[in-house]
């Protein structure tokens, strides 16, 4: 039993280890990913570097017997918020990027994350449960010394296991990132907007000229159902719908089935969403990257260069509304005739 605890000990220290390293040398990618989660935005810095350091010492303190008690307790603590975070996103249909190893391994969040949280939060518990004293025999390098060759061989085996198994996920992680698509070019401005018509989430179909003939701009955002950072902006999009709507029309263009964006449009109450069957128009516009979004004059030409992710689609949006709903129209309207000549 004292050889169970020890490797489980030494686990758990391994996978908060990791976890504490990779998500200091991400140090973007953890805030966007704490954030993500629904921590309130004055608080993202702060968790963003308590969160690391706090599995670091978890991981330290695991090695050690005197201080394994303190460290599986908070251990435990951790996995535990780390498993009603999931689970609350799950159940909203939030499936943005867990990043719980960082750049190392990283993927959106479903029910194998929950389960593998759950699993080390077990693990934590077998530990608590056969805690530990201060007898050497109970210590991880008393433990390990009574192995024989063969426990040796089978511990050195899963070592190498898991070494080859991080291997490869950081160069898959690697290789998929130089895979990864070029930021998006976009048509030039005054380039006449490529008309399409696609099936409309409410019913029916929509094209580019139904949503012009409204007499405003329209905004289009490119998004997707599983993308973690559009989840996070619905919840804007949402408001700007019913708040700009006398200024500029704005249109969702996701792709995938009715059932695979109900989560998403029901949840937000989400207006205008049309659905491609794979990336057909995004590709039209260059907007290979979600969430990206493209400003159409009211004369159906490109009215501005295209905006990637959340940050870009809002300054384009106040550009957008800094304007009269009149002369903003209409300047844009001449910049991209202009444009176009």
């Amino acid at each position: 039993m004292h050889l169970i605890t020890a490797l489980l000990r030494i686990a758990l220290s391994g996978v908060f280890g990791v976890a504490g390293v990779t998500k200091l040398l991400d140090p973007r990618g953890t805030r966007d990913a704490v954030k993500n989660f629904g921590v309130p935005d004055p608080l993202v810095p702060a968790v963003s570097l308590v969160l690391p350091i706090v599995e670091l010492a978890i991981a330290a303190g695991l090695l050690f017997t005197y201080t394994s008690r303190v460290s599986v307790l908070a251990a435990l603590l951790v996995l535990m918020l780390f498993v009603v975070a999931i689970s609350v996103n799950l159940a909203r249909g939030n499936t943005h990027d867990c990043h719980c190893f960082g750049q190392l391994y990283s993927r959106p969040l479903g029910w194998p994350t929950l389960a593998r949280n759950i699993t080390f939060a077990l693990g934590a518990v077998f530990v608590l449960w056969h805690r530990p004293d201060a007898k050497a025999g109970s210590s991880i390098l008393g433990t390990l010394a009574q192995l024989n060759r063969y426990q040796w061989l089978a511990l050195l085996g899963v070592v190498a296991v898991v070494i080859a198994v991080l291997i490869y996920l950081q160069q898959r992680q690697e290789r998929l990132a130089s895979e990864s698509p070029a930021a998006p070019v976009g048509l030039p401005l005054g380039a006449e907007a490529p008309p399409f018509e696609l099936t409309a989430y409410a019913g029916g179909t929509t094209s580019l000229a139904e949503l012009l003939a409204y007499g405003k701009p329209l905004l289009l955002i490119f998004t997707n159902p599983t993308c973690g950072p559009c989840v996070v902006l619905f919840e804007e999009v949402k408001d700007w719908q019913h708040s700009h709507s006398q200024q500029l029309t704005i249109a969702l263009i996701s792709f995938g089935t009715i059932k695979e964006n109900f989560v998403n449009v029901a949840r937000n109450r989400l207006g205008q969403v049309l659905l491609q069957r794979k990336r057909e128009v995004a590709e039209k516009y260059g907007a290979n990257l979600t969430p990206t979004a493209v400003l159409v004059n009211t004369s159906g030409r490109i009215a501005s260069p295209l905006a990637a992710g959340a940050d870009e689609i809002r300054a384009l949006l106040t550009t957008v509304l800094g304007n009269s709903p009149v002369e903003g129209g209409r300047r844009q309207e001449q910049a991209a005739g202009t444009d176009g000549r």
